[in-house]
This record gives structure tokens, C-alpha cells and sequence, in this order.
């Protein structure tokens, strides 16, 4: 697709904001970050330049580059390779899970990582240089994984609002749930995390080419009958199970698995270094690589009829 006007006028002047902050800073470099770093911005959109520097040195101000706003961040090549070495292994497990807190509290910083091209000293490095592509993989597992403890996380306050008849404020958080949904598939398809406006094109990353596409909505949901009867809620536990899949793909045959109590309205799937399960609220109850087939198959089933 032809590059638009905004996109190219604003990678231009990141280049040429570079330049200037490394003649400012000698030693430094420069890393275009972000959405404007995987080809996405708007006619109004800032640029956003990560400056890493040896030494500390007192932030640079924002400025203006031909009437575009650019904001520079400063960190230190220590903070840059501790954020990396979280992305040397994705370490979590249901019984440690304080590496995960730590990259949850980071996943903006390592999405700087994800999403970062050198623009010095030379704009024409590989983005490989930043981050190789076992960092890469292990950076799309712990986004994943961030987004299906968010979509738990709605889906234990859908449990309550439901519960509690707060039937309009369900309806809020059901919606929410789908933009979350929709994260974890992009992520599973290869596109960083970023913010739930670049949806629409980051959810056409690695498709049909399509520049655009609409974020799915989950069907209309039956909030009083749903602890009994809650059919639309499987269309997210399938979706959520396949954006899984993607990244723990399984070839083995799919085995039983007692589905009384775990497949009905709460229930999502989750993969750690450890293995599958379910959960609800605190509750989590481990399924092997063929059950978890078995779940995935059963909630398909369920979101068709």
C-alpha cells in the first residue's frame, strides 16, 4: 500500500530529529518507538524517540519539527538491558508468578523494545539489532499472557455485576472484553501492544493485506440467566483458546476432560512455562495439551449454537 502523506512526513522528521539529538548528545543513540515505528499514525500524531544514553543527562523537552510535536524519552543503556533480560525467557509458572508482575509493570517499556528502530547511527539497521528473534517470541508470549489475565480479569467482574443484576454495567465491561479479545489476537498474530486505536490496522498484520479491519463484538449477552445458561460467553473462551494455540501449537490427540463446572460462564483458558489451565476468579485447575484441545472444541461447539 502507498505510503499516506503523515506517515512518511513524520518519519522524515524523526530522522531529523535524530540527527539533531545526537549532535546534542555525543555517544548517544536514537530509537524511533512505538506506532509510528510499525507504519501507523494519524494526521495528528506526535513522534516518539527513545535517546540511550551511558551517562545520566537531564531530559531533553519536548519540541517542534515543522509543526510536529516530538517527545524524547532518556533512559540508560542499563535500564535498556534489564528490560531485555526479561525477554530472555518467559519465566512464569502458577506457583511463581513475581517475574510476571515485574514484566506486567514493564510491558510498556518492552513494547519500546518490540517496536524500536534505530535511526542512529544509521537508519537503515536491521530492527534486529535491537532485539533477536527468540526476544521477539518471548516478548509476544508475555503480551498474550498480559492480555488473558485482563480479559480474566473482566471476566471475574462480569461474574459479580451479572450476580449483583448491575446488568448496564455488565454490558460496559462486556464491550471492553472484546477490545481485549482483540489484543490478544492481534499479539498472537505478530503485532506489538499498543494502544486500542491501532486496532483496526494492527489486527491486519500478517492477514489478507487488508489495511483495515473491524474488531469483532461478542454476541449479545443474557445477563440473568448466564451463571445457568451463558452460550455467548464461549465465543470468548474459543477465541481466547486458538490466540493461544497460535503460540503453543499442540499436535497431540485430543484426551477427556470433565467438562461439569468448567465450561460454563467465567471460565478462560491461560497458558504457562508449566503448562495449560483454566481459570475463574482464584480458581485454576491445570488441563493437559489434549484436554485443553478437548476445552477448545467443546467451547466452539457451544459458541455456534
Amino acid at each position: 500500500m502507498t505510503p499516506v502523506p503523515w506517515l512518511e512526513i513524520r518519519l522524515s522528521v524523526a530522522e531529523q530529529a535524530a540527527a539533531t539529538l545526537a549532535d546534542e548528545f555525543f555517544g548517544a543513540e536514537v530509537w524511533l518507538v512505538g506506532a509510528l515505528a510499525e507504519g501507523l499514525a494519524h494526521q495528528q500524531s506526535d513522534v516518539d524517540l527513545l535517546l540511550i544514553t551511558q551517562e545520566q543527562v537531564a531530559e531533553p523537552r519536548s519540541r517542534l519539527v515543522h509543526g510536529i510535536r516530538v517527545d524524547v524519552r532518556v533512559v540508560s543503556w542499563d535500564a535498556v538491558n534489564t528490560w531485555r533480560i526479561l525477554l530472555d525467557s518467559f519465566a512464569v509458572t502458577r506457583d511463581d508468578i513475581e517475574t510476571f508482575r515485574t514484566v506486567r509493570a514493564r510491558l510498556s517499556d518492552l513494547t519500546l523494545l518490540r517496536t524500536a528502530r534505530p535511526l542512529t547511527p544509521a537508519p537503515d539497521l536491521e530492527p534486529s539489532r535491537v532485539l533477536g528473534p527468540g526476544q521477539r517470541a518471548t516478548y509476544q508470549r508475555w503480551a498474550l499472557a498480559d492480555r488473558c489475565e485482563a480479559a480474566a480479569s473482566l471476566a471475574e467482574d462480569l461474574l459479580g455485576l451479572a450476580q449483583a443484576g448491575l446488568y448496564p454495567h455488565a454490558d460496559l465491561v462486556w464491550t471492553q472484553l472484546a477490545r481485549v479479545l482483540a489484543q490478544a489476537e492481534a499479539v498472537a498474530a505478530g503485532a506489538p501492544l499498543l494502544g486500542e486505536k491501532w486496532l483496526p490496522s494492527l489486527m491486519a498484520v500478517g492477514h489478507d493485506g487488508t489495511r483495515f479491519k473491524a474488531v469483532p463484538e461478542l454476541p449479545q449477552p443474557r445477563w440473568p440467566t448466564a451463571a445457568a445458561h451463558s452460550p455467548f460467553f464461549a465465543t470468548v473462551q474459543a477465541r481466547l483458546a486458538d490466540a493461544l494455540f497460535v503460540l503453543w501449537p499442540s499436535d497431540v490427540d485430543p484426551e477427556p476432560v470433565h467438562e461439569a463446572g468448567l465450561s460454563g460462564f467465567g471460565w478462560l483458558p491461560q497458558h504457562y512455562r508449566d503448562g495449560w489451565f483454566l481459570r475463574r476468579g482464584d480458581a485454576r485447575v491445570p488441563l493437559s495439551d489434549g484436554q485443553m484441545r478437548t476445552w477448545r472444541k467443546a467451547a466452539a461447539r457451544r459458541a455456534r449454537t
